[in-house]
């Protein structure tokens, strides 16, 4: 029986407050939430809207697209399964001490990092400002020196790091789609540049977008094959792992469970159901992940 590690409580649980619906707001497909309207958008930006319903609190940017959700009484739970899929970085990387996050959202990965991961240090690249802005007032964004946020555009911030972190997470939209020259070169040949030796880039991809396997593709291309997939376990989102320098030894079944077990105790995640989840969506062996 492994023991459980106990858990930091999750930071910033007092920033949290109810938001009334506006009159007349526009009505949602998720839980017939009312929406409001953020202050207006830059011109080159998606709008950003706010909604709460039942306890989740959600961000949409520009589309009813749900881009964040939080619990309100929990901020750490990780409500959208995607979220809990990209967690799957720590079976290739589980002891990272610097995370950057691209593409800030309603900081869920984030928040869960800093809490659950205490040894790391995130920093998170948000081009749109008001997003920073509501992550910080309505979505329990830790404040201190565990947790940086950039302003800025992530392929330029990406472009300027080498070496740099241990994790890579890309979780960034427009409001409608993927950002295309996230899942491209020289994007891709930046953040492989950008990880230190053992690290891990775990990108969202949507797995109907008629692009998809382009995608995959081309980070196979930037991380010499070295590439692993996850479907979540609910609306079509797939998680693509892309790994610098992992030894064959590392993908064995049993060491990928005895790695889940622990780092899914430490964070309470079930990561060791994960492991089959690879098998049956990887190439593989019987004893291992083939790459």
């Amino acid at each position: 029986m492994t023991r459980r590690r106990r858990r930091p409580p999750c930071a910033g649980r007092s920033s949290i407050f109810s938001i009334r619906a506006l009159p007349g707001a526009v009505v949602s497909d998720f839980l017939a939430l009312r929406r409001r309207k953020a202050r207006p958008a830059q011109a080159d930006l998606a709008e950003v809207m706010v909604s709460e319903a039942d306890g989740i609190r959600a961000m949409y940017l520009g589309s009813d697209t749900m881009q964040s959700a939080m619990r309100v009484k929990d901020p750490c739970d990780l409500v959208l399964a995607y979220t809990r899929a990209t967690m799957a970085f720590l079976l290739f990387q589980p002891d990272p001490r610097r995370i950057l996050h691209v593409g800030l959202g309603g900081g869920s990965l984030p928040r869960f990092c800093h809490a659950r991961l205490p040894r790391a240090e995130n920093v998170a690249v948000e081009i749109n400002p008001q997003v920073v802005a509501l992550c910080r007032s309505q979505f329990a964004l830790p404040d201190d020196e565990r947790m940086q946020v950039v302003v800025d555009d992530g392929i330029d911030y990406v472009s300027r790091q080498t070496q740099a972190f241990d994790v890579i997470v890309i979780d960034a939209f427009d409001g409608r789609n993927i950002i295309t020259a996230m899942v491209a070169e020289p994007f891709l040949h930046d953040c492989r540049m950008a990880l230190r030796e053992g690290g891990v880039l775990a990108v969202n991809l949507w797995s109907r977008h008629p692009r998809f396997h382009e995608h995959i593709e081309a980070m196979r291309l930037a991380f010499d094959g070295k590439v692993l997939t996850l479907p979540a376990e609910t609306h079509g989102n797939i998680v693509a792992f892309a790994l610098g320098g992992l030894s064959g030894n590392a993908l064995r079944f049993d060491a990928l469970t005895e790695r889940a077990q622990a780092a899914g105790a430490a964070v309470g995640l079930d990561l060791a159901a994960m492991v089959p989840a690879m098998k049956k969506h990887n190439p593989h062996s019987g004893a291992r992940l083939m790459l």
